[in-house]
Parts: structure tokens; C-alpha cells; sequence
């Protein structure tokens, strides 16, 4: 059936790579290019979360500081708020219902120190990610999406840049598209916020490449929600601006630098580890934007199936979405044996579609899934229902 999908005369240019294998057995119920390099798109994530949960850990917490370069003196600060940031990225409407709320609380927080005025300006201070704010080789055509926004130390709304609500409207932010600065978005918002709660500020400062300034005043220090909160947000709706948090992040806390390079080395070293064949894959961003990315349906197959005997687990797996429920895939297989029952990553880019993942079969058996097609001709549409019939296949399955 899987191989009548896939050889459709309307494919006969495209490439399809898929393998589906039942662990418990050790059985591969199906094979086709299972070996061969695939442009993977947000397939990638797959990986990113899986270093993620092995190197960081589903407790993990983001810290941004908050810290005065000057004294504090009859509620006014006389110098500037520093804030210094490691790329925290849980301050969303999607995790926190709004945004702004996060920076309410930084303007409550501020006063709780005694401050309604800053004489000084709002700096970001230190270099947490020294790389590039945008993954390697994004298009040109991708920075003014909001999947392409740009990511630093400083980190708000996904990117998104905050535009001053309406006359007469609530206080919820509101979006103009990505900010091309995101440490400067941040410090906007940040503005925006104190100004909303009285305490007047004397402007944003350009990001500087100045180290941190001598006998900073520590204020407060905020923590994040933790790494299995975040999970979620990442991969039920793809997002790709957490993915190059997280690679960076890995870096940062296990590889001594926020670079991609850095991060990257340590993913080979688990693919490695886990038994991936080391021309399974090529690795250049954490999200799966990169057009440079590729891996094999084995490799993606092998990191599921490691992820399985991982003690979270259950973290890792109620974090992708679920088909006919949630994510990027509520509205797929409907009315299905899926429905309810596939846990699955999809990836999307003008010439790649992927969906990798589980799926409990009809005999009770989990399946580990990975079906990659590049170079179709076809509408998306058409190569989205071969996933899908695919998926709903796997969960009718008996084991004959």
C-alpha cells in the first residue's frame, strides 16, 4: 500500500524517503531511500528537541538579570537598567496569554526596588550569543516573515515587534511583523511596559559591544518557565525562533559559547552515540530553515527510538502534536484510527514536506514513522495526503 503512494505516476519526479519500523520487534515494516539524504525543513526540531531534553534537561530555566549602573536615590534611578539576557524565549502571548504582562511585571518589580524613574537608559548588556541573529543561509525572502525573525539574547513575543495598542483599545500587545533587532524589540517592549506603569525612562540604548560595565547593583532576577513548558510551544506549532534558542542555548550551558558551531558538535557527538551512521546527516541550524540541512528517515527513526528509553519521555512525546488535535497537524487525519493517536513533527519548505513521529498501531504495538519527499512538482496538498493516508494506515495496523 505505502509503495503504491509513493511510485503514483503524478511523483514520478519527486523523491520520497520513508521507513517505519516497530521497535519492540526490532522489525522494519517499511522501507524506501530509508539511507539516502533528505532536505528535512522542521524535521530538524526532531533533533534540537532531543539534545535539548538529553543536554539541558526538562527543568531547565532561562535567568535574566536586571541590574543598575547607578545608585538609587529618592526612587529614582540615576544611571541605566541593565538587562542582561541568555535568550529566555518564554516571554509570549502563546505562553503567557500576553506578552506585555511579563513586562508589567518587570515595571511592579522595579517599583517593589524602590524605582519610578530611570535617569539613565534601558542597555542590554553582555554577549550571550555572539553568533549571528539569523540561522545559516535563511533566505533573504524569509526575514520579513514572522517564521524568519531574527533571535539574540533578548528575546520578545517570537519575535514579534510590539506597536502601541489603539485610543481606546486594551493593552495587549499588538504586531507590526518581526523586529530586525531583537535585543532592541525587547528593550522597546521593556519601555513600553515601565512607561504603562508610571515609571518614566530616559530612552533605549544601542546594543554595544562594550563589556559589562563595574560595580553593577543587582535588582532582581527573572527566571523562565522551564524547558517542559517551552517544549510544547516549540513543536506543536513549529516555531522556528525557539529552535535556534535551544541550539544556542546548548552551546552556551555545554559547549562554552552561544554559537551555532558550538552547539552543533555537540549534537553530532549524541547522533553519534545514539547510532546514527555519520552520513546520516548535515546539520546547520536548529530549526530546519536552513536549505543546507539533511538528514536520513534512518537517522530521524534512530533519535524517536532513543528518545523512547529516555526517563521524559512522556515530556518529549506530549510535545509534538497530535493529529486531528493539536499543532500542526489538528486538521490531518480526521475521522481516522490517527486521529487522536499519531504524535508527529511535520516540516514545510517550497520544495521539502516531511512527517516523522509515532503512531500506536490497531495491535497495540508504538511505531516509529519518518516519511521525507523533496523535488515534487505536485501541489503540497498531494504529497500532505500521502502523510496522512500513510499515518492512517499505520494505526489500522495488525501486524500481519
Amino acid at each position: 500500500m505505502m509503495d503504491s503512494l509513493i511510485s503514483q505516476p503524478k511523483f514520478r519526479s519527486a523523491e520520497f524517503g520513508v521507513l517505519v519500523v516497530n521497535p519492540q520487534t526490532a522489525d522494519t515494516i517499511f522501507s524506501h531511500n530509508a539511507g539516502k539524504l533528505f532536505l528535512p525543513a522542521s524535521n530538524m526540531k526532531i533533533i534540537t528537541a532531543a539534545v535539548a531534553m538529553k543536554e539541558l534537561g526538562p527543568d531547565y530555566t532561562y535567568h535574566t538579570t536586571f541590574a543598575a549602573s547607578g545608585a538609587v536615590r529618592d526612587s529614582v534611578l540615576n544611571g541605566d537598567l541593565i538587562v542582561i539576557g541568555r535568550g529566555d524565549p518564554s516571554i509570549s502571548d502563546t505562553l503567557r496569554g500576553s506578552a506585555m504582562n511579563v513586562m508589567f511585571g518587570f515595571a511592579d518589580s522595579l517599583r517593589a526596588h524602590g524605582i519610578s524613574r530611570i535617569t539613565g537608559s534601558l542597555v542590554s548588556g553582555g554577549n550571550a550569543f555572539p553568533d549571528s541573529v539569523y540561522g545559516e543561509s535563511w533566505g533573504w525572502d524569509d526575514f520579513g516573515e514572522y517564521y524568519g525573525a531574527p533571535t539574540d539574547e533578548l528575546f520578545f513575543n517570537e519575535g514579534m515587534a510590539p506597536t502601541f495598542p489603539k485610543p481606546g483599545g486594551g493593552l495587549d500587545s499588538l504586531f507590526s511583523g518581526p523586529a530586525r533587532d531583537p535585543d532592541r524589540n525587547y528593550l522597546n517592549a521593556l519601555s513600553l511596559g515601565l512607561t504603562r506603569r508610571g515609571i518614566a525612562v530616559g530612552g533605549v540604548a544601542p546594543k554595544s559591544a562594550d563589556p559589562l560595565p563595574a560595580g553593577l547593583d543587582t535588582l532582581f532576577v527573572f527566571t523562565s518557565l522551564p524547558l517542559r513548558t517551552i517544549l510544547p510551544a516549540f513543536l506543536k506549532p513549529s516555531q522556528n525562533q525557539i529552535g535556534e534558542i535551544l541550539m544556542k542555548t546548548i552551546g552556551l550551558e555545554r559547549g562554552g559559547a552561544g554559537l551555532a558551531d558550538s552547539a552543533l558538535r555537540i549534537y553530532r557527538a549524541h547522533l553519534l552515540s545514539w547510532g546514527v551512521q555519520p552520513d546520516g546527516f548535515v546539520l546547520r541550524d536548529g530549526s530546519g530553515l536552513s536549505p543546507h540541512d539533511l538528514l536520513t528517515p534512518e537517522t530521524i527513526v534512530r533519535v524517536l527510538d532513543t528518545m523512547q528509553h529516555d526517563p521524559n519521555f512522556d515530556i518529549y512525546y506530549n510535545a509534538l502534536p497530535i493529529a486531528g488535535v493539536d499543532g500542526t497537524i489538528r486538521n490531518r487525519m480526521k475521522g481516522t484510527p490517527a486521529q487522536g493517536n499519531l504524535h508527529g513533527k511535520t516540516g514545510t519548505l517550497q520544495h521539502a514536506i516531511s512527517l516523522s513521529g509515532y503512531v500506536t498501531a490497531a495491535n497495540g504495538q508504538r511505531l516509529i514513522f519518518s516519511i521525507l519527499c523533496n523535488n515534487f512538482t505536485t501541489r503540497s496538498s498531494e504529497v500532505t495526503a500521502v502523510g496522512n493516508a500513510i499515518g492512517a494506515a499505520l494505526a489500522s495496523y495488525t501486524g500481519q
